[in-house]
């Protein structure tokens, strides 16, 4: 690995003190408050009167400004994906649609080939809806119909 370009120390006291480096990785894993209890979550913090997480504050610390549009994911050279690592140099800025097919493709529904209801994932009958996830165009369109209620004649 590459010698390490910014320490924790670099960062205010009150974000270093809860960061523990990691020798093998070199990951700044962040012992802070995280946003999902009991469950890997991101770590955040109180910055600016606002409570962000962790990895965009040192980003933006560190690094610099995020650009419009853009979001702030983890780069491990292993190709490792942790939610707590806030280390500058393991985070990169990428466009949101690249997050979001990296995202879709690090999760377990990538590898799904049917929907819950059992119908075959294809590309004809598939689409990224605007969280990142995949959804079937019939099953959605099965579900709006679903909700509607009917008109009192």
């Amino acid at each position: 690995m590459s010698q390490a370009v910014y320490q924790p120390g670099d960062l205010p006291r009150r974000m270093a003190s809860k960061i523990e480096v990691d020798p093998e990785t070199g990951c700044w894993l962040w012992t802070g408050s995280c946003n999902r209890k009991g469950q890997p979550g991101y770590g955040q913090v109180s910055y600016e009167g606002k409570t962000q997480l962790v990895h965009r504050v040192v980003f933006r610390l560190l690094v610099g400004e995020i650009p419009e549009g853009f979001q702030v994911r983890h780069a491990d050279p292993w190709g490792r994906h942790f939610t707590l690592c806030c280390n500058p140099d393991h985070l990169e800025a990428v466009p949101k649609k690249e997050a979001l097919r990296r995202r879709d493709w690090d999760s377990a529904r990538a590898r799904r080939t049917h929907c819950p209801y059992g119908h075959a994932y294809t590309s004809e009958n598939s689409y990224l809806d605007p969280r990142g996830f995949r959804q079937r165009r019939t099953c959605r369109a099965e579900r709006v119909r679903s909700r509607r209620v009917p008109r009192a004649v």
